[in-house]
């Protein structure tokens, strides 16, 4: 897991595949024999032998692209896909073996609502002892596999249950993540043991690629500059995206990338960065606790200090669209930067932390003080009018007062002068 592959794509580059997968895939299909006449459809010990030998024909079929459902995109899935797959479904079987299902055609929706409940509840960890954080995956990878046998055993002339069509397949729980705007990352980067990790906290924030695979597979080459300015554009490739490829502007890393790239002396077709990914997430993990006492952290073998559940290279992507999201005019431009197809993705990634409590809520507060400012103010203008008024019209009663007074005192004077006066 902490190797760096690269192997050639399809297109014929060379392409970096920061977990393994392909070479986990490659080396399940090399121990099931499948490219022989002989294939070993029961290599999975930990379940019984007959849902082995289902989910073995199952990962072959979406392999191959064959036996998939109406409406959705054919051809072969990905080898991330059949790696989620195989890995999830192996553990719900091997949960349900513990439950003490063991006939694998003969299950029950009882037993497989009875599992993912427990699963929800928390009355069945995981490996490590923790609450299991999707059980939503865990369910429509399990759906999906259970979908394609009834499909298979239909043309076989076989009518099996749907038992998966009451499962509720939402993911309640949603991971946490951690929160930095970009005064607290600059506190973060000066813990950075080198110009290749301040470079890379900056680049993440800023472009908020995703990690670790399109971050990893970022050349020299894919970065340009903007005519008539200093920033960079980032070209994240179509071949290396999970959804699409985008042509996106660096606002904030472009003169720090461009001084690292010469300083680096990288060539066009040069990996801008080259760490292991989990060599990279154990410093950034440092980092942040370092900062910000993010994690926790432990001494380990050779008195090294290892932080767990730190700030991770995922957190910058929330990060990102947090910090991005004011800015932009229309929900299609942050679609664009982040490669997403659907509007909810927005919500999903801004909703925490970062946008409720640091921008939403003191946007709130920043209106409602507007709005405070501007009623007293419209309240001092209504007085001012009324107190303008009320002595306009006392000036009026008392010009009308010293009219009528003049008159009367003209009128004393007048009965009082002698007729006669020369």
């Amino acid at each position: 897991m902490s190797m760096r592959v690269e192997f050639i794509n399809k297109i014929g580059e060379v392409e970096v595949d920061p977990m393994n997968r392909r070479g986990n895939h490659n080396g399940w299909l090399k121990r099931i024999n499948y490219e022989t006449d002989n294939i070993d459809y029961y290599s999975f010990s930990n379940i019984p032998k007959e849902a082995s030998y289902y989910l073995t024909r199952y990962l072959i079929d979406l392999w191959e692209g064959k036996n998939l459902a109406r409406g959705i995109k054919k051809g072969r899935r990905s080898v991330n896909h059949l790696f989620g797959s195989r890995l999830r479904n192996c553990r719900v079987l091997e949960l349900l073996k513990e439950q003490g299902s063991t006939e694998f055609l003969k299950l029950t929706e009882d037993e497989v609502l009875q599992l993912f409940n427990n699963m929800r509840d928390g009355k069945i960890l995981t490996k490590l002892g923790k609450p299991f954080r999707s059980v939503g995956s865990y369910v429509r990878i399990f759906a999906g596999f259970w979908h394609w046998l009834m499909r298979v055993k239909k043309k076989e002339g076989i009518i099996i249950p749907d038992i998966v069509e009451n499962l509720d397949r939402r993911d309640t729980h949603k991971p946490q993540w951690n929160y930095l705007n970009l005064q607290k990352l600059e506190e973060m980067v000066k813990f950075a043991p080198s110009e290749y990790y301040r470079v890379l906290l900056y680049f993440l924030f800023d472009s908020g690629v995703r990690a670790p695979k399109e971050l990893m597979n970022i050349r020299r080459k894919d970065l340009t500059e903007v005519p008539n300015s200093d920033l960079l554009y980032l070209q994240v490739r179509e071949d290396t995206s999970k959804t699409f490829g985008r042509k996106i502007k660096l606002m904030i890393s472009s003169t720090l990338v461009k001084e690292f790239m010469e300083n680096k002396k990288l060539k066009p077709g040069d990996f801008l960065f080259t760490t292991s990914y989990v060599s990279t997430t154990r410093t950034i993990q440092k980092m942040g606790y370092k900062a910000f006492k993010i994690g926790y952290s432990r001494k380990v073998a050779g008195n090294r200090i290892l932080v767990t559940q730190g700030i991770t290279m995922y957190d910058f992507r929330h990060c990102s669209v947090c910090h991005y999201l004011p800015i932009y005019k229309s929900e299609n431009q942050i679609k664009y930067r982040y490669g997403w197809k659907k509007t909810e993705m927005i919500h999903y990634y801004s909703e925490f932390l970062g946008m409720r409590d640091t921008i939403c809520e003191e946007d709130m507060i920043i209106d409602t003080t507007k709005t405070e400012l501007q009623q007293k103010l419209q309240k001092a203008e209504h007085k001012s009018e009324i107190l303008e008024e009320q002595m306009n019209i006392q000036k009026q009663e008392m010009e009308e007062k010293l009219k009528r007074l003049e008159t009367i005192m003209l009128q004393k004077f007048a009965d009082n002068y002698p007729q006669n006066a020369t």
